[in-house]
């Protein structure tokens, strides 16, 4: 956990970044105000430019709307702060100081820019989706399970016809299954080449089995744990897909963690607790694996 002395470093490195972000922010908007000013200024002097009724009233109208815009967005770039200051130094430095007193060795990695197959080979969403991730935190349990932990949003399609598929936290856990199944509180697996049959015994979540299999002991094991994350980990969505050879565990928590505003020693220290139960959460599937 963080001491004062330390919290005041990363608070004030992580107000500057943000500050000087935003002040660059503001630079931008107000360049464009300025040269939309001077377009706004050089039109009506064009000989005969606003003699036309209809060009007199597109120039009123939205030169009014896209100046309003520009100021607007100077006001947003003022008083609202980016996410990136936080992703890029201020979890990289949570992490940093949770390797340094725990011995371990977990790399972080912001905004990483990789075609991502993980939701493929998990088939908890659509195969058709593309991965923004904010934050991908790679490391290894005590018995030597590999895992991925990913800040991620899911999507497909672009500008109007953009779909939010899901936004939250993923996990990607190597582990040997001789099943193949879901747990689910929504929707349906995508998995190809599997054909799944839904449980209708169990209501608590929709559980979906390889077609001819029944619901089995380590089955209702997984189905009591992923009931204990969803209440935990304060969940409004959850999913777990167990494949041969991967774990993939998906929710979408309630609170996200993004920005951070008027940072402070407990909120750096809340921080590294959320964290730390992120990572928590692999022992506790991996605990659930081994009954």
């Amino acid at each position: 956990m963080y001491m004062i002395s330390e919290s005041d470093a990363v608070c004030k490195e992580y107000s500057k970044m943000v500050k000087n972000r935003s002040n660059k922010l503001v630079k931008k908007w107000i360049y464009f105000l300025l040269g939309f000013i001077v377009i706004l200024i050089i039109l009506p002097i064009i000989p005969n430019f606003l003699d036309n009724e209809t060009i007199r009233i597109v120039y009123i109208i939205y030169g009014s709307l896209i100046l309003m815009g520009l100021i607007i967005g100077i006001l947003v770039s003022t008083f609202s702060i980016s996410d990136k200051p936080a992703f890029n130094y201020l979890y990289m430095e949570v992490y940093h100081k949770l390797n340094q007193e725990r011995g371990t060795f977990y790399k972080y990695v912001p905004y990483e820019k990789e075609k991502f197959e993980f939701n493929t080979r998990g088939g908890i969403f659509t195969r058709y989706c593309r991965c923004e991730v904010k934050k991908h935190v790679l490391g290894t349990s005590p018995n030597g399970n590999g895992f991925d932990i990913f800040d991620v949003t899911l999507v497909t399609g672009s500008g109007k016809n953009r779909h939010v598929h899901f936004t939250g936290i993923y996990y990607v856990v190597k582990h040997s299954s001789s099943s193949i199944f879901q747990i689910r509180s929504h929707s349906r697996p995508h998995l190809k080449g599997v054909k799944y049959v839904k449980n209708n015994d169990i209501q608590e979540f929709k559980v979906f089995l390889e077609e001819g299999q029944n619901v089995s002991n380590i089955q209702y094991k997984y189905i009591e744990t992923i009931e204990r994350l969803k209440r935990n980990l304060e969940a409004k969505k959850i999913y777990l897909s167990i494949t041969n050879d991967e774990l993939h565990f998906a929710y979408i928590p309630k609170v996200h963690i993004r920005k951070q505003y008027e940072l402070n020693i407990n909120k750096l220290n809340q921080i590294y607790t959320q964290f730390l139960e992120e990572l928590r959460v692999v022992d506790e599937l991996l605990e659930t694996s081994e009954f």
